[in-house]
């Protein structure tokens, strides 16, 4: 399957798919419940935890490298699935109820304040 406008392919430096986005499947998150993961590769990490910090490590690090890329393509697909949804109903379908999960992130933070 190729890039499309929900769709984008993450890589590896050695070029080999290591994940993929699903900016249909984006869903909105206050700071307050965001936790840092430690990523760092400690001497008692045995290899299946090296293996998934450095797995997790590549997968930051394309982001980061694409970070403008990411922003645009969720932009664009917001914009579209919430002022637009009539022009495109089949990439809408295949997505999240946007402005829905913003109103149950609202209520959830407004409870928690």
């Amino acid at each position: 399957m190729r890039n499309g406008r929900d769709f984008t392919k993450v890589f590896d430096p050695k070029g080999r798919l290591i994940a993929v986005l699903n900016f249909n499947n984006m869903v909105p998150v206050s700071d307050a419940v965001i936790t840092p993961a430690d990523l760092r590769i400690r001497e008692g990490d045995d290899k299946p935890t090296r293996s998934y910090k450095m797995l997790m490590r590549n997968q930051v690090d394309w982001c980061n490298a694409h970070a403008v890329e990411i922003s645009r393509k969720a932009s664009k697909l917001y914009h579209i699935a919430t002022e637009r949804p009539d022009e495109f109903r089949a990439l809408v379908r295949r997505c999240c109820d946007f402005r829905r999960l913003e109103d149950v992130l609202a209520s959830y933070t407004a409870e928690g304040e």
